[in-house]
Order: C-alpha cells, then structure tokens, then sequence
C-alpha cells in the first residue's frame, strides 16, 4: 500500500478491514447481552407491528349451549414500534493519513484503530441502553457538581463512561426532564471510587446542574415534549407493577404481566433465593418460562460463591478456577443459563426467555456507512477524514409475560 494516494489508499484500507461494513464478530464478543441476542436486519418501513395474544378464546362451558352463549374471541393487542438512530464516528486528520500512507500496514493500522474505537463505543452505547428505559440516564450525581471532581451515585455503573467523553445533565429521569444547558468533557476518571473529573467546575460548565441531576451522553437526553433519542431497552419494556402506562400505543394497564412482565424486590434475598423465587414467579403466570439470567458482573460473582457446589460450569475445559464461559443454574423447567455482562446495571438481574426479545434494525446493528459506495467523508472545512457507523432499529419484545425484573439484587 506504500505510495498510495491517501484517498485510494483509506478506501482500500477500510474495504480490507470492513468488506461488508459489518462488525468484526471479535469486538461483537465482548459485550454480552449483545451478542446472545437474537438480531434481525428487516427494520422497514416507519414502524413494526408486534401481535400479542393475551387470551384465548373464552368459549368453554359445561354445555354447548353455555359455551356458545360464553363464546368470546381471543384478545389480540399490539406494539406499534418505532426505529431510533444513533452515530459514531471516526476521523483522521489528513496529514496524518498522508504520513501514514508512506509506510506499509501503517495506514491500516491508523484506521483499524479509529473504527474499532469508535465502533465499540456504539457497541457500548447499544450495550448500556439494551437495559435502559430509552431516556437516556447513565448515572446520578451524588455530590461535587460545584467542583472539578464529581461523584456518582453508589449504584453507577463506571463501564458506561470514558475518557473524553462529552456529557449532558437532565434534572431527573423519564422522557420529560429539565434540560440543563451546557455540557462538559470527562478529563480523568477514577472507576473504583464511582468519580468523573472535568477541567472546570462541572457547575460552570453545565447551567443549574445540581448533585441530584442525572449525566447522559451528550445528545442522547430525552427533553420535556421531544420521544426518547435512544432505543428502548429492558427498563421499559419490563416494567411490571400495576400501571406500568402505554408503550409504543399499547395501554399495558389492562393485563400489566401480560404486557410489562414482572418486577420483584429482593433486598436483603440471597442472589441464589432471589433467582429461585423469581423463576418461581415467572412460572407461576404459566405464559412461559425463562432460560437466561442477566446480572453484573460483580453479582454474578457473589452468586458463584452462594451457590458454590451447586453450580454447573461449562466449557473450562477442567477445573472451573482455570475459566469457564458459562454457567447455568436449575430454574422450574429447565437450565437457566448465567449472563455476565458488565453493562447491565448494578444490583439489577434480568431472568429472561431469550426468544421473547430481539434487536431489529436497518442493516447491521450497527453498520459502516456506505449508501453510495464511499466509505469516508472530507470534511468541507478541516482537514479531517471521517467514516461514520450507524443504528436504525430499536429492541423488540414481542412477549413481555415470562419475563422479570430483579431489583435489589445483592443489597
């Protein structure tokens, strides 16, 4: 490739990493939940129609002349489900494209290291709102918004943030919030005491930020009036209780479990009797039975410890201290297989049927840019190539009855 004009050479350097603009099932391998999930590229048209029964027929009597008299359709209801969208970019500045295009494998290495980067931050991104309610909120501020160094909230996930990351503040969770103005870069983080560090106050950068706001990646914050800019994850879906509101308009009030499945508190449980119950829980409604649970990784080490023997590892290869890739517990009806995923939010488990939920979207999820065969833009006004990733698509369950919540997990 030495040579090369960068134009022809960044082509073929991208179409050599990405000849399909699919991402590499390498980086796929890392995020969990992702991954298992079952994805389907058919997203067209401007929304998606999921049917759901939640009765049968009611025609049943001791009779014939009672069960006709009893006769009554199956209720039949349905989301109506509608795409988001959400970018990542990678940009190269062009005398660095022009000095690596000199040497051999150099300019490949320059750009297999921008798109995997950015790649994996939508990655992440897809990961973190995959459990989320669609509003946006990664974290709560606990105290310093005054101040250059911020804590979160002890149930903050750090996984979520990064160096250089650009935030926003909202004033409180849900999909009508008070925007604060402003935002600012993440300049240091320290994961194990849950602080993020901005080069100014956060306060002077962020109008009316205040130690009870929320952060959220700046531009994904939902606004008083304006739907959610990110997908809607597990949070929303499953939201159990007994008003759990309308859903892509669908009044989930008239049969809450049916609609919004299950949410159980279990503060104080120990994870393995949490689990058990739970299972028992999901059972119990008889419209199916969970096959995965979903927790953090910290979670899914205390569980290890509690359920010690009783445990099933698989695919160690020998002892379970050497590794495994796998681990599956005794549900009601059938093995539960264990999902590590750091992602998932902190002291919240998912005990899930896997064929009840899906990502569906336009093209991969999510996608190299290249409608017309380019694979990068020049910006008009720098000197900077960018290639950009895209989502179109949103999760999708189209059962949300055997599904549950667990809140409170470990606490």
């Amino acid at each position: 490739m030495a040579g090369e004009a960068t134009v022809t050479g960044s082509t073929e350097a991208l179409k050599l990493l990405y000849p399909t603009g699919e991402v590499p099932k390498s980086i796929n391998d890392k995020f969990n939940l992702f991954k298992k999930t079952k994805k389907k590229t058919d997203f067209v048209g401007d929304s998606a129609i999921v049917a759901i029964q939640n009765a049968y027929p009611q025609g049943s009597s001791s009779t014939v002349a009672n069960a006709q008299t009893a006769a009554q359709q199956g209720n039949y209801k349905r989301f109506q489900v509608t795409r988001k969208s959400h970018y990542g970019v990678a940009r190269i500045a062009g005398e660095a494209l022009k000095a690596a295009v000199k040497t051999e494998g150099a300019l490949v290495d320059l750009w297999q290291n921008e798109m995997d980067g950015a790649v994996k931050t939508e990655l992440i991104g897809l990961s973190t709102y995959m459990y989320g309610t669609g509003d946006g909120t990664l974290a709560q501020i606990l105290s310093g918004s005054a101040t250059t160094t911020v804590t979160l909230a002890a149930s903050a996930n750090m996984n979520y943030f990064a160096l250089g990351m650009l935030v926003a503040a909202v004033s409180t969770t849900g999909f009508s919030p008070t925007v604060r103005v402003g935002s600012a870069r993440v300049t240091g983080i320290d994961r194990k005491n849950r602080t993020l560090t901005f080069a100014a106050a956060l306060s002077a950068s962020i109008t009316g930020v205040t130690d009870t706001d929320y952060l959220c990646r700046f531009g994904d914050n939902s606004s008083a009036g304006v739907n959610n800019s990110v997908l809607t994850g597990l949070g929303q879906w499953i939201t159990g209780g007994t008003t759990p509101g309308t859903l892509f308009g669908l009044n989930r009030n008239t049969d809450p479990v049916a609609f919004s499945g299950q949410t159980q508190d279990y503060t104080g449980w120990t994870i393995e009797d949490a689990v058990m119950d739970a299972t028992a829980q999901a059972g119990f409604i008889g419209i199916g039975d969970p096959n995965v649970i979903v927790m953090n990784t910290l979670e899914f080490t205390a569980l290890k410890r509690s359920l010690g023997a009783k445990i099933i590892y698989d695919g160690g290869g020998g002892a379970a201290t050497a590794g495994f890739q796998d681990a599956y517990i005794e549900g009601d009806n059938g093995q539960i297989r264990i999902i590590k995923d750091p992602f998932c939010p902190r002291n919240t488990a998912w005990l899930l049927n896997d064929e009840t939920f899906l990502l569906k979207s336009l093209d991969s999820a999510p996608h190299l840019q290249t409608w017309d065969g380019v694979r990068y833009l020049r910006l008009p006004t720098e000197d900077v190539f960018e290639a950009r990733w895209a989502f179109y698509g949103n999760l999708i369950v189209n059962n949300p009855a055997p599904n549950v919540r667990l809140t409170g997990v470990g606490l």
